[in-house]
């Protein structure tokens, strides 16, 4: 995986500006909304001025910032503002959606047999409990992270447990489990991850199709 800060983008109009962010907690309040990511995508391709708005709000940095923006927009023409804003909420989502889809797109679509998909609000929660159960962060920064930049930062924890504790690679082959959350991700699986460039029991076909089809 390529260590990249979190996806930022600024949106101005008539004077205000708000940066976007592509955060954890972004990605959170996304799903979140009817039909999910899917949905989303889709209304605001076709320039759903509702929808553009909850991204905005969702994506903001600063709250404050994403509400003058907004209220820019109450007494003008909203063409070039439905433009711009549509552009940057787009460059958002296909921001939170990409970790892992370049490695992906040329490795074999189906993980173990006893792997199953793992919804995106599981993945959410799990990268949270990482940042937060294992990593120590507080939940500000959690959710201000990425979640290329959690599970990067979550390898390199677990690599380090590795290095200081011998034997710990042989969890796995004895029958035990190294137990992170719900899933079971030992020091051999991440590095199969690592190696596959995607998580096997993550399906991310169906945002990579999505995504295809805007571009």
């Amino acid at each position: 995986m390529t260590v990249q800060p979190a996806f930022e983008t600024v949106l101005e109009h008539d004077g205000a500006v708000v940066t976007l962010r592509a955060s954890l907690r972004a990605a959170v309040t996304i799903d979140n909304l009817p039909g999910g990511f899917p949905q989303v995508w889709k209304q605001i391709a076709q320039q759903s001025l509702s929808q553009i708005r909850a991204v905005i709000l969702a994506t903001a940095t600063d709250r404050q910032d994403a509400q003058h923006v907004l209220a820019a927009t109450a007494d003008k023409p909203l063409a070039s503002f439905l433009a711009d804003a549509q552009a940057a909420c787009l460059a958002v989502l296909a921001a939170l959606i990409k970790a892992g889809d370049d490695s992906a797109a040329e490795a074999p679509s189906q993980g173990r047999a006893s792997d199953k998909p793992m919804p995106l609000s599981e993945y959410f929660k799990t990268l949270y409990q990482f940042a937060t159960g294992w990593l120590g962060w507080s939940p500000s920064d959690a959710w201000s992270a990425s979640p290329a930049e959690i599970e990067a930062a979550f390898e390199a924890h677990i690599d380090r447990l590795v290095k200081l504790t011998p034997g710990l690679s042989e969890i796995q082959a004895t029958g035990s489990a190294l137990v992170a959350t719900s899933n079971v991700y030992t020091a051999e699986r991440l590095r199969e991850i690592e190696e596959l460039g995607y998580d096997p029991a993550f399906d991310r076909e169906g945002l990579r199709a999505l995504k295809v089809r805007h571009q």
